[in-house]
């Protein structure tokens, strides 16, 4: 018997959580699948004890007025779903409710909305989407309010695979997700002009991953730009890609300010669905 895919998917009940519920159907047609759809009532961390009953400071009136209203929610979209699921209500800050929940119930895969963040905003805060990316364990599909959302025939893998370790827990998952959409896999490397002179080094490279890992059904391309946002949105752009993937170091505190993170700017702008994953 088939494993059942532990999936979570955070839900506001706003047009772009359910932007996540669209794509969400993809999978529901090609694996067995328990949805765990998980609202989380924000509460600064001062404020929690634990629990509503322990924490003194905590509106109680105002927040149980709010879970009886996401209860309510709740039991109206089961009645519109064509999927079952698990429905819960949980405290916290939404990027640390969502990681502990994944921990503790043994997620496979979180799949959110995001309405992504630009300029300075994204330079200092970013947005809720990057948070989860950066701070959770289990992969992560976001999907932007103005993703094109459809079947998955193409799935786009960007990386520097000469380079970086690609987990492997995580190749069994691509692989899986290739499988399961009876997809082409497109491996894509971005380089700039310095690496110009390095093309038939980095496509031997890129040949012997897919040959290390026993990878099926797949092409191998370059594509020249500066930046790897721009060239990965360049090339979506032309090729039509229905997932991206791309792995993070989840950098955090210092080191994201001066350093960024690639996947976390494409979970901000990137057109299609984009699965990101911990490079370990």
């Amino acid at each position: 018997m088939e494993k059942k895919l532990n999936i979570l998917v955070p839900v506001d009940f706003s047009p772009v959580s359910f932007k996540a519920i669209e794509f969400l159907h993809f999978l529901l047609q090609t694996t067995p699948v328990n949805t765990h759809l998980v609202h989380v009532l924000e509460v600064n961390t001062g404020d929690w004890g634990g629990s509503a009953e322990a924490s003194e400071t905590l509106d109680k009136q105002k927040f149980k007025a709010e879970e009886q209203k996401a209860l309510q929610r709740f039991e109206e979209l089961r009645k519109q779903a064509d999927f079952d699921f698990t429905s819960e209500i949980v405290y916290g800050g939404l990027t640390t409710a969502i990681a502990r929940y994944a921990a503790t119930h043994q997620i496979d895969l979180v799949v959110m909305g995001t309405e992504g963040a630009d300029g300075w905003l994204e330079k200092i805060s970013g947005s809720e989407a990057q948070h989860v990316v950066r701070y959770t364990d289990v992969p992560v599909i976001t999907v932007h309010q103005f993703a094109s959302i459809t079947p998955i025939h193409n799935i786009l893998w960007v990386a520097d695979f000469g380079a970086e370790k690609q987990p492997e827990q995580t190749i069994v998952t691509i692989k899986n997700l290739q499988r399961l959409f009876n997809a082409k896999l497109h491996l894509l490397q971005i380089i700039g002009k310095e690496d110009e002179q390095q093309s038939q080094k980095i496509q031997l490279n890129m040949r012997r991953f897919a040959d290390t890992y026993d990878l099926q059904n797949y092409e191998l391309h370059l594509h020249h730009n500066y930046k790897v946002p721009a060239g990965v949105r360049n090339f979506n752009e032309a090729s039509e890609m229905d997932l991206v993937l791309i792995g993070t170091h989840a950098r955090k505190g210092i080191n994201h300010l001066f350093y960024g993170s690639i996947a976390e700017t494409l979970v901000n702008h990137c057109i299609r669905p984009l699965l990101t994953y911990h490079l370990k």
